[in-house]
């Protein structure tokens, strides 16, 4: 639990529509249970802000907006940015891009919340602001997870998520709705695999432990 007993999340995609396109359904489950979701978008016109914004608006998430260049992304700059927002925002569960992702952006967020993730913690670097998520967890956007480890049945939300992909209309548009249909067929795919009617998949990303420099502290159990 957090320490204002509060359930927070935090989704850090590369560009907009990322975030509605890989978990919007399960943005859309988590608003509706009362949980905290922040979508971080690191690129970006404003025509595609604007989008990004109403999307979430659907989905019921807040947005905090970046304008940097698309395949402009490195890992050392985009984790000094994640850095400070995981600790201002304090999440539980982080979700993100894979490392198998075809995007190079995707892939270089993916090692950038990776680094951020380890180091946003460190007590005797950060003092008070420091902050270690509990969880991370990649999603799937056009590139299928060949193995996942969690699947969310998202049944009862995924018309929340069509709508969302709908605030889309440029990529709509230049696609033939391509997005709608492939979302559609990706969740009854994850659903059957899952025993319910739609779903959406997950991996779980081991958080190293490299020493006790960490706050909150890293629970020691046994392996049973």
């Amino acid at each position: 639990m957090s320490i204002s007993g509060e359930n927070r999340l935090l989704i850090v995609g590369a560009h907009p529509d990322d975030e509605t396109f890989g978990c919007g359904a399960t943005i859309a489950l988590e608003t509706a249970r009362g949980t905290s979701v922040t979508v971080c978008c690191l690129t970006g016109t404003p025509e595609r802000h604007k989008e990004l914004r109403s999307a979430c608006k659907v989905l019921g998430a807040r947005i905090i907006a970046y304008k940097e260049k698309d395949l402009e992304l490195t890992i050392h700059e985009v984790a000094k940015v994640l850095i400070p927002i995981i600790q201002e925002f304090q999440p539980q569960v982080i979700i993100s891009h894979s490392v198998d992702d075809y995007h190079d952006d995707h892939r270089v967020v993916h090692q950038a919340i990776f680094r951020a993730t380890e180091w946003a913690g460190h007590a005797t670097k950060y003092k008070k602001k420091a902050w270690r998520p509990h969880r991370l967890l990649s999603m799937e956007i056009n590139t299928l997870l060949a193995a996942p480890t969690l699947l969310v049945d998202v049944s009862d939300y995924i018309d929340v998520k069509m709508q969302a992909i709908k605030r889309y209309r440029s990529q709509l548009e230049k696609t033939k709705e391509f997005y709608l249909e492939f979302n559609l067929q990706k969740a009854r795919l994850r659903g059957l695999q899952g025993g319910c009617e739609y779903a959406e998949a997950f991996r779980e990303v081991i958080i190293p432990v490299h020493g006790p420099f960490y706050d909150p502290k890293v629970t020691v159990k046994t392996v049973f």
